[in-house]
């Protein structure tokens, strides 16, 4: 009688989940706090059990195979069953404990949520927390599926299966090279940026359609001039092309604080245009959420409850060396 191949854990089907997720393996060693040689060997335990390669190992990123594919989606289950596993017998015990996955947009997802995280494990330290970060459409249609419980986004997300609350704001700032010419100013003309080589954000960052707007509605003619001289896919590269002296861009003010302090760059706002977004947490309406999502949750509404809303990061300084 043949062996049935089921001698594997759910912890390598946890990783194999992860690294599909997020096509590389580097990626999902941060997700599940693992080193990327743990993930491989993870991952190469999992595919000598089922007997077939689970990924091709390209040299940018990793490809699910046609077995990949497969497993995936009965992986997505079992680590479901799991969950509902551990939170049934919680239920039974008053424990707080499982794994909370949460989203969010470059600049949220990066620079707001840790701060959400950091204190919400310290009333939580039995619960897991991880993190993914992509573009606000991205990260909404992850939640969509419920591969992320919450998120925070960028910009209004126009979906009734979504509750979508606004949670706090973020200033966007025109930010130059330190020894620009602008670098000793507090504000730049509408009219002026289009006169200089400009960085911007990928198409679909919720950041770029922000700033489109906001210019579209209070500097008519500026968008269309702006002289874009390479578009990039993050923030944090953004700012590396603008200390590469590439150009100028507007960048969010939670972003820039390493660089302001290091006066590395220097920030200005554009006269007479207040530029600035909501941020939102979006959560899905349908679906029951998780004990640890709801703990979350509270968590934030507690924050927001005391005034955590709007909070600057930085506050209204003058931009000529601070947000």
């Amino acid at each position: 009688m043949k062996q049935l191949k089921t001698d594997f854990s759910l912890r390598q089907v946890e990783v194999f989940a992860r690294a599909y997720e997020m096509k590389s393996f580097a990626r999902a060693a941060r997700a599940v706090f693992l080193a990327q040689p743990t993930v491989s060997e993870h991952i190469a335990a999992l595919e000598r059990t089922l007997g077939t390669p689970l990924f091709d190992r390209l040299r940018r990123e990793v490809v699910p195979t046609q077995a990949g594919r497969i497993f995936y989606d009965f992986a997505v289950r079992l680590l479901a069953l799991q969950r509902e596993a551990v939170q049934a017998v919680d239920g039974l015990t008053g424990a707080v404990r499982g794994e909370l996955r949460l989203g969010g947009s470059t600049v949220p997802g990066v620079y707001l949520l840790p701060r959400w995280v950091r204190g919400f494990q310290k009333k939580f330290p039995g619960i897991r927390v991880s993190v993914k970060v992509g573009d606000t459409r991205a990260i909404a249609e992850e939640v969509l599926e419920g591969r992320i419980e919450a998120a925070v986004v960028g910009s209004a997300v126009s979906d009734r299966r979504l509750k979508c609350q606004p949670v706090d704001r973020d200033e966007l700032v025109v930010a130059v090279p330190a020894g620009h010419p602008w670098s000793r100013r507090a504000t730049v003309k509408p009219v002026e940026l289009c006169g200089v080589p400009y960085i911007s954000r990928e198409r679909g960052s919720a950041q770029r359609e922000t700033v489109e707007r906001l210019l579209a509605e209070h500097a008519p003619g500026c968008l269309e001039r702006l002289a874009v001289a390479c578009e990039v896919e993050s923030t944090e590269a953004v700012k590396e092309a603008i200390k590469a002296g590439l150009g100028v861009s507007i960048l969010s003010a939670w972003a820039l604080e390493t660089e302001l302090a290091a006066k590395v760059l220097c920030v200005l706002r554009l006269e007479g245009i207040k530029l600035e977004r909501e941020l939102f947490l979006i959560h899905h309406l349908q679906r029951t959420l998780a004990p640890p999502c709801r703990h979350f949750l509270a968590h934030v509404a507690a924050i927001l409850a005391k005034g955590g809303r709007g909070q600057s990061p930085t506050g209204p300084t003058s931009p000529k060396s601070k947000v």
